[in-house]
Parts: C-alpha cells; structure tokens; sequence
C-alpha cells in the first residue's frame, strides 16, 4: 500500500524568535509534516541591539538549523512592513497545503493571509491575541474588533494558546469548535536538560545568598511595564518567613536597573541581587537556586513565557491578574498565585504563604509545577498544530 505524502505546512512569522524556532524544528521532525518558515527578517539570527534589554543581544542557541526556510527582506521590520512583493510567488512555487499564520500584526501577515486566499490555501491562526492584557479606550477597542473580525473572517482554522486567547476568539464570533488547543511553550527539551545538571548551591555562595534563604527570582526585563519595583516593595514588607531571610535576584535587564539599584541601598542591598542579561542555556542554574518567580507585569504581558521555565524547574509562580498565562498555569495554593497588579502588600502577603508552602510540602508543590508545564510542552504544541493542518486540508480553504 503506498505511503500517505506528508502535509506540506508553509509558516508565516515576523522574525527567528528563540522560543518559536524548536516548535519549527519539532514540525519538521514530524513525519506527516512538511514545514517551510518564512522569516519576513532574520535581524534576530545575528547579534543585534534590544532596546528593552540596553544592550546587544546574540542567542547562544541555533535559531535557524533544523527546518526549511526563507528570508524575505534582512532589514528589522516595524508594524508597517508589508513584506516581499514575491510572497505570493515564493508560496506558489512550496506548494503548500496549508499555511499557519503567527499573528496578525504588522501587515505583513496580512499580506501573506492575502496570498494564502489567491493560491487557495486554508489558513490557520496561532496568535498572542487577548481581551486581558490592556485596557483600550473604547474607540479604540471597537476598532480592534472590527480589523479583527474582518481578518478573523479569512482564517479557516484557529489555534488557543490559552484560555485569554480561546476567549477572544469566541468574543470576536469564532466557533468553539473551530478553535484548537496548541498551548504557548518554551524549548523544554532544553530547559530539561539545564534542570537535570543545574547543581543547587554554587550560585547561593558566589553572590552571598545563605543556603537556607529563600530566594524570590524577577526574571525579564527590567521595564516599565513589567514592574520590577514592585518586588522591591514587597522586599521591604517581608524581610524573612518564619526565620529564613528572604532574598531577591533579578535575572534580566533594562532601561530601570540604575533606579533598581538605587532603590535597593536603601531596602537593603545584601539580600538583592542582580545577575543582568542570561542567554538561553545560562538560565537553567539560576532557576534551580531560586525557590520561586514572581511577575507582576502590569500590561502587555499576553503570556509569560518565564512563568512556564520557572515551573519546568517545580518553581511555584506569583503573577500580577495582568499576566496571560496566570488561568493556564496558576493554581490557587498549588502551582503559585495571582495577586493585584501594583499591589506591594497583597505580592508580600504571597510570598510569605508561599514561602510557608514550600516549607511544609516542597516536593508536592515541584511535581504540581512540574506536572503543568507538562501540559504546556513543545510536544503539545506541535500535536495541536498538526492536528489543525489535518482538519483543514480535510476540509480545504
């Protein structure tokens, strides 16, 4: 009996992101998929500056082997870029069954939305988008939901990658049963691989954290929106938990490190602690020493990607109600907290119960974390995404 060919799935995205590529890889892997990734710019395959972080940033980790792909333009795209002129032709000459769609800013997945309706080819949408992450003004709320209804409208198939988002999906009329499940992921075959050699302790001695401390990790930039300052102020509140000093690491960095730094003479500098910019195969010794995270972001946080690292490690995550993934991968008492967004005292009064928690049942709280980023794996996602492309070449465009 002859062998079924492999789907062929063309893959739209703005630019080579760390925690998208092993998804690509993984597509790849897959017998029944054939993936090309089409990179409107590859800016981010080579050192360049992040201005978020202050810095030049090059991944130490392989963004582009493992898969097919193409680079439509090398210039760092912005919200206008519309894209290459031979999109439509590039895609033609795939061939492709089946195109999956990673956003719908900037214009340029528009403009491949666009070539995926004149070649025929049923689209697929795996998107960030959220109801939950800002507050919009109404006019330009109503706005938003009209662009989208009308993009919406041209997608045959549609991705969650949490609840936020299967909830925007089906505000803006999308059918339940249209919508599939490919959770939001980091490459968790690496963090694994840094969880099983981290050595706990090295780290503590090298910047003067006692062993028996309890350490609460900000891991991000250190910008505006997700206000680091906050943890800060919960320090002041919360010195120690029931005799163990509490202390605070920042792994990141950013436009507010100076203030930070500042700021923690006066809290008390010898229980903070700033690690700066960690590459992705660094991370892995800072989270086995830390006991949990806290993200207190207060807009634009549609996911958290940090939070599904922490728990890959059995660490327990305190995030602000502004933080997308908090329905998906925060249970009350179990695998972490939600708390206020800009409230010091109600993050303080978590990190003690927290603290307590660990205490008392470290190990049940680990393998609850543990067993939820599970549930979110790069595993998970690339079953959603192939399970889509099976229906909608099914069905057809």
């Amino acid at each position: 009996m002859p062998t079924k060919p492999p789907h062929r799935l063309a893959v739209f995205t703005t630019h080579p992101i760390q925690y998208q590529c092993p998804l690509w890889r993984r597509l790849n892997d897959d017998q029944g998929i054939t993936t090309r990734v089409f990179f409107l710019s590859d800016f981010s395959a080579r050192a360049y500056l992040d201005e978020q972080f202050g810095r030049a940033v090059e991944w130490n980790v392989s963004l582009l082997e493992g898969f097919e792909y193409e680079v439509l333009q090398h210039d760092r795209p912005t919200l206008l870029t519309f894209g290459s002129l031979s999109l439509a032709r590039r895609l033609k000459t795939f061939s492709p069954d089946a195109c999956l769609l990673n956003d719908y800013v900037p214009l340029f997945y528009w403009h491949a939305l666009l070539a995926c309706r004149m070649l025929g080819v049923p689209a697929i949408l795996r998107t960030e988008a959220t109801d939950a992450d800002k507050r919009r003004p109404p006019i330009l709320a109503a706005g938003r939901s009209l662009a989208l209804r009308a993009f919406y409208g041209q997608i045959s198939s549609f991705l969650a990658i949490g609840q936020n988002a299967r909830n925007h999906y089906v505000r803006l009329g999308v059918k339940p049963e249209r919508i599939g499940m490919s959770p939001y992921c980091i490459d968790t075959p690496l963090f694994e691989r840094q969880r099983l050699a981290a050595v706990r302790g090295p780290l503590r001695r090298e910047i003067g954290i006692p062993d028996h401390a309890l350490v609460v990790l900000f891991s991000g930039k250190l910008i505006p929106k997700k206000d680091p300052g906050l943890v800060l102020g919960a320090l002041e509140r919360v010195t120690d938990i029931d005799g163990r000093p509490v202390h605070v690491v920042f792994m990141g960095d950013g436009e507010l490190r100076i203030e930070l730094e500042q700021r923690a003479e006066r809290v008390g500098k010898d229980r903070i602690h700033f690690l700066g910019f960690r590459n992705q195969d660094e991370m892995g010794e800072v989270y086995a020493n830390s006991d949990m995270l806290v993200l207190p972001s207060r807009f634009s946080e549609t996911w958290g990607l940090v939070v599904n690292e922490a728990m890959q490690f059995g660490i327990p995550a305190l995030v602000s109600d502004r933080v997308g993934c908090g329905p998906d991968l925060v249970e009350a008492g179990r695998t972490g907290w939600i708390f206020p967004e800009g409230n010091a005292i109600a993050l303080g009064e978590r990190i003690v119960a927290t603290g307590r928690q660990l205490s008392e049942a470290r190990q049940a709280v680990n393998a609850a974390c543990r067993a939820k980023a599970d549930a979110y794996s790069l595993e998970r996602a690339m079953e959603g995404i192939r399970d889509a492309v099976g229906r909608v070449v099914s069905r057809g465009a």
